[in-house]
């Protein structure tokens, strides 16, 4: 089934967060200790996040519903493996479980990093996780969302991002199997959802790799 196919009913899919109101505020809480401002947020939905959000906000998606539900002033339908915009178009880009329906997370991963002048935060459910299992048996039963998902796990993802960029704080919550209770935020990856921070690798100036090609000390003044 196709993403835009399967993400068609943004009242249903919001419903899902009002209803497991407290695993969305622990969700939450952690997207808020970033201090998020001026992003894109691939995958946007119906603003799941937008609260957590400060001033300018881009709500991309591949679902044309969910962009109609969606209060963005600015909004772009759009496929998160081919993002229609220049390198470093924002300071900074997020996304909130996407990558759990994403089949290309490399891709993704290339084109988070392309896009992003400043940092991207990128939050997900670990497969290697108390609430990733469950989710992913959820799956197995055939849950509308669930049986499509493909989730990753820690060290897989952090592998791939390695390769685009460079990992500068992780954050997590949800380390209980409760739906009722207030989680911490922690300041690792020990809880089931988790929120990683990275930097673009900036290619370096040309006067400093042609100094270290030719063995010269950029400190000596050019006699």
């Amino acid at each position: 089934m196709r993403a835009e196919d399967l993400f068609n009913d943004p009242k249903s899919y919001k419903r899902w967060y009002e209803l497991h109101s407290k695993l969305y505020e622990n969700e939450r809480n952690v997207v808020r200790s970033f201090n998020l401002k001026d992003c894109l947020d691939v995958g946007s939905g119906p603003d799941i996040f937008h609260e957590e959000i400060g001033g300018r906000i881009v709500a991309l998606d591949i679902s044309l519903l969910m962009l109609k539900e969606s209060k963005s002033d600015e909004k772009v339908l759009a496929d998160a493996l081919h993002l229609p915009f220049r390198d470093n178009s924002f300071k900074c880009v997020f996304s909130s479980v996407t990558v759990c329906f994403i089949e290309d997370v490399k891709g993704f991963i290339r084109e988070m990093a392309r896009i992003t002048k400043e940092r991207a935060i990128i939050c997900f459910i670990a497969r290697d996780s108390p609430w990733g299992e469950y989710y992913e048996n959820l799956g197995k039963s055939g849950h509308k969302y669930y049986s499509h998902a493909r989730f990753i796990s820690r060290r897989e993802f952090y592998v791939i991002i390695n390769d685009f960029m460079k990992i500068s704080r992780i954050r997590s919550t949800l380390k209980k199997m409760s739906e009722t209770e207030i989680d911490g935020v922690y300041n690792d990856d020990s809880g089931s959802f988790i929120c990683v921070e990275a930097i673009p690798m900036k290619p370096e100036p040309l006067s400093l790799s042609l100094n270290r090609h030719s063995g010269a000390d950029p400190a000596d003044p050019i006699s």
